[in-house]
């Protein structure tokens, strides 16, 4: 009976696996940045950070500076698929930000990296770490877990829609700041918070047809909304637990971090250290000096150096 209860784990393991594979598409080529100090350790995987939703690696510009020029670490951002200079293309899911990662470790061939994320790329991280353990050297988490977004998060599905809807609306004589301005009334009304309504409002791009557009693809986050946003755990059930050290770095201000999240997120990554800072969702923003000084703290000792 034990025997077979035991068989029957390693089948579902493996199935589970096998179904991931199959998933998985072959990455994007991402636009990154790379910040590196004559003290970085170039042995030493670097860290590698992906952005929130509907934002970009310019957003971790600040702080990723300051974490190579304080840690021993190489800091690469990058531009997720469907945000800032990368490809606008079709499909969303974690598991194809995590095989995008997986392409730029390929490309610039890296062995391992310390998977740091925040909301959208946290759970980008989180699945790379999951599929991919042997890729990992430690997981770094701003303000998420694997348990469902709070139901006052104020990127819902209607914000995307209005991307959409909107963008052909403004007229294309319009200047970028002209533009932005039309639609910052009809963005009032369902963006509440004023720097979350700026972080919309700031994607709106002029094209070169003179028409506008948006940095981010609202289409295809709508087309992931559910594996990315709602159900993630669904989308990770089923894999074994990732058996390295994680540091979950969450704001007291927010909601996507309490005490039933946290249940959740250690039945995946069972040896998570939990830091919880003044701050809102963003973190990094909010707490700058704090936030370097525990990532710096974190990837101070090589693992495989």
């Amino acid at each position: 009976m034990v025997r077979q209860r035991i068989l029957s784990a390693i089948l579902a393991r493996t199935q589970a696996v096998r179904n991931y594979r199959a998933t998985f598409v072959q990455g994007t080529r991402l636009e990154y940045v790379s910040y590196s100090t004559p003290r970085n350790q170039m042995e030493a995987p670097p860290i590698v950070v992906m952005h929130d939703l509907n934002l970009s690696g310019a957003s971790w510009r600040h702080v990723a500076s300051n974490l190579s020029q304080h840690g021993l670490r190489q800091v690469i951002t990058v531009d997720a698929r469907n945000h800032g200079l990368s490809p606008h293309i079709s499909g969303h899911s974690p598991l194809h930000l995590a095989a995008d990662v997986e392409a730029l470790m390929g490309h610039q061939r890296l062995n391992k990296i310390v998977a740091l994320g925040h909301g959208m790329g946290g759970r980008a991280m989180m699945t790379l770490a999951l599929t991919q353990p042997q890729l990992v050297e430690r997981v770094i988490l701003v303000d998420t877990t694997p348990a469902p977004v709070p139901s006052n998060f104020y990127l819902t599905r209607e914000v995307f829609e209005m991307m959409i809807q909107v963008a052909p609306t403004i007229p294309a004589n319009l200047s970028l700041s002209e533009g932005r301005r039309f639609i910052l009334p009809i963005f009032q009304d369902v963006v509440q918070d004023v720097s979350e309504l700026r972080r919309v409002i700031q994607n709106l791009r002029k094209m070169q047809d003179s028409t506008f557009g948006w940095s981010v693809n609202p289409q295809a986050v709508l087309s992931s909304w559910a594996e990315m946003m709602i159900d993630y755990e669904s989308t990770i059930g089923g894999l074994s637990p990732y058996m390295g050290e994680v540091l979950l770095i969450a704001g007291s201000q927010s909601e996507f971090v309490t005490s039933t999240s946290i249940s959740i997120m250690q039945r995946y990554f069972p040896n998570t250290v939990v830091q919880i800072l003044d701050a809102g969702h963003c973190v990094y923003e909010d707490q700058p000096e704090q936030f370097v000084e525990l990532v710096v703290e974190f990837t101070q000792v090589c693992l495989v150096c």
